[in-house]
């Protein structure tokens, strides 16, 4: 036995001597296909179970019901006593400040688009959690600040928190499970009940109406019971499931692009992995044929062969998994600043450890079968059909480098594209908007209707102004075919002037139509031409819908009328937002001043989008980057590898070439212009690709989250830089490869070396 194990270490040891290019590069590909996807996973396994971590300590309500107006709690009282799958529920109340009154540090949140405003701590279930996932003893005097705003305005213990002339210290900074996201549209700052009476005056109350229900409940069911109970409605509905979609959007993009690129890389392995396997078969046949020739058996040649990638995949995997453990800490650090620790680590890595090794054996078991294919040959034909074979793969070496190469590309330029199209203006369309430069926001006003109609006064006679908007929220109870009813979030006015994107039918341009989210007609089942119920002093008023858009804001169901029936929703208006263009827009600062009195909120919409979706954007620009230095990294090895291997199958040739005069330069020129071929079609061929497949992948990502008929905003200019640089990074190993030429003597074909 020891005889044997010694003779298939040397065995061994010749093969990875006398092959040191291909044992590397094969090593090289294993490493790197699984470090992309252990880290894909382990970066998911610990946001989701963070979030969850979080909201399992902080209580998050199953159902939240925001509203405001007045509050009826006998009547919230007796419904939840007539619900046994109640466990659980409260009234939570949310002061509502004027972002342009407070100041946090040295910066003013005039400019902030999310609605801030003070609470004091759940009393039983939706609780505030400090930075060690505790709830803070909150002291008068003191504040507690949405951990998020920390990075985004620098912010330490002891610095202040001022609402006009009112001041707090900043004690600590907090955790909220229900609005960590920057994509959900509020922030809490936690305060003790004494400073929280104390500042009533400085904003307008609000509500929240929450319940924990028991496992089995059916929330479809039970939102549609409260609703139909006539309860306190004004105001989004919020589910649990909701909120972890939310906490997760955000870095789960970024999740996802470098899963896209780990499995883009495991195949562009196992296509090279294959390749270079089927030539060092090649290369040794005449060794199996001897081997096969003194009796050794397909079995037991097949297991040197085993053993040998089975000491690559070790190295390799134990690499990569190392590797993806290094870089999941930097990449994980905003998962644990927003949402705290994972909770067993340990679990975490041994599952990933599992997903290593299970990659491992993928790649083996591919091997394996490319192995077991030359075992039918025979003796005779191992023994004289060696060098007959060699020179028959020089076709398939340069499809291998097309075919990397176009897959290096997509894994290039699909980040990109995502990248540009989140970060630019146009991607308002997915947030339920129409492109326009400004937005104004009515909310904080005991009058917001009269407040909105002032500023359309003023705006209508401002003649800075090219064209506005005034649109009204409000919730209103709806139907579909007399089933259960459901409140409907509508948008009312006229859609016209600043459209959105709509992916079925139009928006509505007069009274009796009505547009819906894609999730809310998902939800509701329903397609243009259907007709749903909306709730009138008089019963019910059809409505027909005549579109549907795309929209990521407020859970992504939403709706949209020209003008409501007659008599429906007689609810107070829950917010007013205005979007206006300007002639100049180089005059904004000077214009949006102008407006500062009016009891609205002012943003630039760029600024609306980057400091909603800024976490986002700068996690999608990282995994762009990282996407393509290893786009570039694959690229480089890849064909330096195969134009070696093409150099090394043609050696003989290149020698008699050289001793029948031919210069080095003229040979690698030969040799250069055959690789830069198959690299110059493959970055052509898969930049064609990225734009039509890339954008197919995304828009199903994205589409789960509400944002649908996806398209990509190209940037033109950044995709002609990433393809130059593939480009140059091509012919760079062209260059590196035929090097090898260099090395060939001119007599090596006079001793029949090869």
């Amino acid at each position: 036995m020891n005889k044997k194990t010694n003779l298939n270490r040397r065995l061994i040891a010749n093969e990875i001597k006398n092959q040191k290019l291909l044992s590397v590069s094969t090593v090289v590909f294993m490493a790197v296909s699984s470090m992309l996807i252990v880290l894909s996973l382990t970066l998911f396994t610990r946001l989701t179970k963070s979030i969850g971590g979080l909201m399992d300590k902080a209580y998050t309500p199953d159902y939240l019901q925001m509203h405001a107006g007045d509050i009826d709690m006998d009547k919230l009282e007796s419904f939840a006593k007539s619900h046994n799958e109640i466990e659980l529920w409260q009234v939570s109340t949310f002061l509502n400040l004027d972002n342009n009154l407070i100041m946090l540090g040295d910066e003013s949140l005039a400019g902030n688009t999310q609605d801030n405003g003070l609470c004091v701590q759940g009393e039983r279930f939706d609780f505030l959690l400090d930075m060690d996932n505790e709830l803070p003893e909150v002291k008068q005097g003191e504040v507690y600040v949405p951990v998020c705003y920390r990075s985004i305005y620098d912010l330490h213990k002891g610095d202040k928190f001022k609402i006009g002339d009112k001041e707090l210290l900043i004690a600590g900074f907090i955790r909220d499970s229900q609005m960590n996201s920057m994509m959900a549209s509020s922030k809490r700052f936690l305060v003790s009940e004494t400073d929280y009476e104390r500042l009533k005056g400085e904003g307008s109350e609000e509500y929240l109406i929450e319940y924990t229900l028991a496992a089995d409940t059916d929330l479809d069911a039970f939102a549609a019971e409260y609703t139909k109970e006539g309860l306190p409605a004004n105001g989004p509905a919020i589910t649990r499931a909701l909120i972890k979609l939310m906490n997760a959007l955000s870095d789960g993009i970024m999740i996802f692009v470098i899963f896209l690129v780990g499995i883009a890389i495991l195949l562009i392995s196992l296509l090279c992995i294959g390749y270079i396997t089927s030539l060092g078969v090649e290369k040794d046949r005449s060794e199996a044929g001897m081997l096969k020739a003194l009796g050794i058996g397909n079995k037991q040649i097949r297991q040197i062969y085993m053993a040998k990638y089975i000491l690559f995949a070790t190295i390799g995997g134990g690499a990569g998994y190392i590797g993806a453990v290094l870089l999941s800490i930097p990449l994980g650090k905003s998962l644990k600043e927003l949402y705290g620790p994972s909770g067993n680590e340990a679990v975490i890595l041994i599952i990933a450890l599992a997903v290593c090794v299970l990659i491992q054996l993928l790649i083996l078991g591919y091997i394996r079968k490319i192995i077991k294919k030359n075992e039918k040959i025979t003796v005779m034909a191992a023994l004289f059909q060696a060098q007959e074979s060699k020179g028959k793969n020089r076709k398939g070496q340069v499809l291998v480098i097309g075919l990397v190469t176009a897959v290096c590309v997509m894994l290039a330029l699909i980040p990109q594209n995502l990248y540009t199209t989140i970060a630019a203006p146009e991607f308002v369309s997915y947030m339920g908007i129409g492109k326009a430069q400004l937005r104004m926001d009515v909310r904080q006003s005991d009058n917001i209707e009269g407040v909105t109609q002032n500023i359309v006064e003023t705006l209508a006679q401002d003649d800075a102004v090219q064209k506005y908007v005034a649109l009204k929220s409000l919730s209103c109870p709806a139907t579909v075919d007399g089933d259960e009813q459901i409140h409907l979030l509508i948008e009312v006015g006229d859609h016209s002037v600043f459209p959105v994107a709509y992916t079925k039918g139009r928006e509505p341009i007069k009274e009796g139509e009505i547009a819906l989210s894609a999730l809310q007609a998902q939800d509701l089942m329903v397609d243009t031409g259907d007709t749903l119920s909306l709730a009138t002093e008089d019963g019910w008023s059809q409505v027909k819908v005549c579109g549907l858009y795309s929209d990521i804001t407020n859970g992504g169901k939403t709706s949209k009328m020209y003008r409501l029936p007659d008599g429906c929703a007689d609810n107070k208006i829950m917010w007013s937002i205005l979007y206006i263009d300007l002639d100049d827009f180089s005059v904004k600062e000077q214009w949006m001043e102008r407006y500062a009195d009016y009891e609205a909120d002012i943003v630039d919409i760029a600024e609306y989008v980057n400091a909603t979706y800024g976490p986002t954007i700068k996690q999608v620009a990282s995994a762009k980057i990282i996407a393509l230095l290893i786009a570039l990294t694959i690229v480089f090895i890849v064909v330096v590898l195969f134009v070696r291997l093409l150099i090394e199958k043609n050696r003989r040739g290149i020698s008699l070439k050289k001793a029948l005069g031919f210069g080095n330069g003229d040979i690698r020129k030969q040799y250069m212009l055959r690789a830069a071929l198959p690299v110059m079609c493959g970055i052509i061929i898969g930049a064609v690709f990225a734009m039509v497949l890339g954008e197919g992948i995304c828009g199903l990502a994205l589409q789960s989250f509400g944002a649908s008929g996806f398209r990509f905003v190209i940037s033109i200019v950044e995709v002609i830089v990433e393809l130059v640089v593939m480009i140059v990074a091509g012919l760079a190993a062209v260059y590196a490869g035929t090097g090898e030429i260099h090395r060939i003597m001119a007599y090596e074909c006079c001793r029949g070396k090869e």
